[in-house]
């Protein structure tokens, strides 16, 4: 797998989220194959940003940190992308803690942190417990090739939880909900367990809030 990002290129470390299935980063108006997109939520509602999206990123993880802001908890990869090693490049891709970002932490015990994975983003049609139509975004994780045979396997499912909690159905102001307080714990606790591969401090980047992109959420399920 070649590392970067499909269809961008640029330099230092870039902050990217994951909205609707794809990578997405603000640029400037005049960069190549900008996007215009009005915000519709936020201090800045009305404002035109500009955005490039890309379906896959690929390079080595070696760091990942929860991070706490005015939008709540979310989860913050940072991935080494670097071609030349004169020119160290790092993405740090943002995730919340949503079914999205769930999805792909519960598989992470199974990647191999000494190898490049491929990130690759997909937005699948299907319908939710009510017969309504949802549509399922996922951050796939592959290693040695983006086919069946690279897809890194869940290691929490519901056949075999390993210890992952299932959510609790709980009354809020007189209304059954699903409180998946237990599962961000334990997610929380797996990231701060593990010992990343690391990079020095310089490269490092510092945590960016971009709070106007959001996930359209798919209906949460028990486990």
């Amino acid at each position: 797998m070649q590392r970067g990002a499909k269809a961008t290129q640029e330099s230092a470390v870039k902050y990217w989220n994951f909205s609707k299935g794809q990578f997405t980063r603000r640029v400037s108006e005049n960069h190549k194959g900008a996007t215009p997109r009005v915000l519709e939520q936020g201090p800045n509602t009305g404002k035109t940003i500009y955005e490039v999206f890309v379906d896959t990123i690929t390079g080595q993880i070696v760091e990942m940190k929860v991070r706490e802001g005015d939008y709540g908890k979310s989860f913050q990869i940072l991935i080494d992308v670097t071609e030349d090693e004169l020119n160290p490049e790092f993405f740090a891709v943002d995730f919340r803690f949503n079914s999205t970002g769930k999805s792909l932490l519960k598989k992470l015990p199974n990647i191999d942190l000494s190898k490049d994975v491929a990130l690759v983003g997909y937005a699948i049609d299907g319908t939710n417990s009510k017969g309504e139509a949802v549509t399922n975004y996922y951050a796939v994780p592959y290693q040695g090739e983006i086919s069946k045979a690279g897809k890194v396997q869940p290691a929490y499912t519901k056949e075999e939880p390993n210890g992952y909690p299932e959510m609790k159905k709980i009354k809020v102001k007189g209304k059954n909900t699903w409180d998946d307080s237990d599962q961000l714990d334990f997610l929380e606790n797996l990231i701060n367990s593990i010992n990343w591969p690391g990079q020095t401090e310089q490269a490092k980047p510092e945590a960016v809030e971009t709070p106007e992109i959001e996930d359209e959420e798919t209906e949460e399920i028990p486990f």
